[in-house]
């Protein structure tokens, strides 16, 4: 790959996460960081995970999960539940409270891509969405082929 490449590459990772407004503390409007949306996502959409399968999921280090998941657990957004013979490990199930933000930062998260690209037409949003899915499927199979 060639220098030019991964500039490209890097000029774009820095212009996409700032067009999302991932850098600031409320994301979304929200009272989390990114990293903290995530992980609250992350057990929205997989009721009974486990803090081992967060890390892997989101690539996130396991202390700063842990420090999260406390902090969501002291708010009464999560619960955790002990897995049978597993040496102490728990499931991850978001509570009531925990579940209504999930649910709002879903929404705000789809609001706001209405709100940056709803002007767009039909077959520009078909274009995007065509290269967004070339580069997830190409980042997924390299991904792989570095597993091997």
């Amino acid at each position: 790959m060639n220098n030019n490449t991964v500039k490209n590459i890097r000029r774009f990772n820095r212009y996409y996460t700032a067009w999302l407004d991932v850098m600031n503390k409320g994301y979304l409007g929200t009272d989390f960081s990114w990293p903290e949306s995530r992980v609250l996502f992350e057990i929205y959409l997989c009721p009974g995970i486990t803090a081992t399968d967060i890390c892997r999921h989101l690539r996130m280090d396991k202390s700063y999960v842990s420090r999260i998941l406390s902090r969501f657990e002291k708010q009464g957004f999560i619960s955790r539940e002990l897995i049978p013979g597993s040496k102490g490990l728990k499931r991850l199930y978001l509570t009531g409270a925990g579940e209504k933000e999930a649910k709002e930062i879903d929404s705000c998260g789809d609001r706001q891509i209405i709100g940056k690209l709803g002007s767009l037409d039909t077959e520009t949003c078909e274009k995007l969405c065509n290269a967004m899915t070339f580069i997830e499927k190409t980042l997924r199979e390299e991904e792989l082929h570095d597993g091997q």
